[in-house]
């Protein structure tokens, strides 16, 4: 999945330009002063393929899936695109070492923390990931006064790897009991209407919060 380029592209919808007329001679044509849009439809978040955070481009060998559709309502694809965003950042952080901050606009609290903490456990240059993390059914629990959500997402790590590029020993990206796990993030909107995420709780899918996942 894109990062807010990507989230930006869903907000376009095709649009219909309602323009005709016929006659003849001196007729006078009709030129309508807007536009007509189609019905929202929902629409698939970004997928692999050149993904990218600002300037960090994800490599080829690492792809972040989102297969949940967006909402047709811009107002909530926005929240939708802020847990992307926090998404991507954190494995941006870990790519990249720790190097790479970006996180820190979308994320505080213990969802800042998190990042830190996987980032460290990828602090040797020798430590990479590869492979598919899918975030499935991801989805907005509640909207409260317009400026805080909540998003429930099933991921799943069992295709994403730990790999030490100097012995070529793989394992999983996060801790083994975090395979399937469930993700509850609440979200603060900002004034510029952007959307991050303040505080996650992760549930593993053998847990009873994280059935859901299984």
């Amino acid at each position: 999945m894109r990062g807010r380029r990507g989230a930006a592209a869903l907000v376009a919808a095709g649009i219909l330009a309602g323009a005709g007329g016929c006659g003849s001679g001196n007729a006078a044509v009709f030129h309508p002063a807007g536009s007509v849009s189609p019905a929202p439809v929902e629409t698939p978040l970004p997928g692999p393929g050149g993904q990218h955070l600002g300037s960090f481009r994800f490599p080829s060998d690492v792809s972040i899936d989102f297969t949940a559709p967006a909402p047709a309502d811009a107002a909530r694809r926005a929240v939708i695109a802020g847990y992307q965003d926090y998404v991507l950042s954190l494995w941006a952080a870990v790519l990249t070492h720790g190097k790479n901050t970006t996180y820190l606009r979308h994320a505080g609290g213990n969802a800042a923390g998190f990042v830190r903490r996987e980032a460290a456990r990828y602090a040797s240059p020798g430590m990479t990931v590869k492979g598919t993390i899918t975030y499935n059914d991801t989805r907005i629990a509640g909207v409260y006064f317009g400026t805080g959500a909540d998003v429930l997402s099933c991921v799943d790590a069992s295709a994403f790897h730990q790999v030490n590029a100097q012995t070529g020993a793989q394992g999983p990206a996060l801790p083994a009991r975090l395979t399937r796990y469930l993700e509850n993030v609440a979200e603060g909107r900002s004034n510029d209407g952007t959307w991050s995420v303040t505080r996650m709780a992760i549930y593993p899918a053998t847990s009873t919060q994280g059935a859901m996942c299984r």
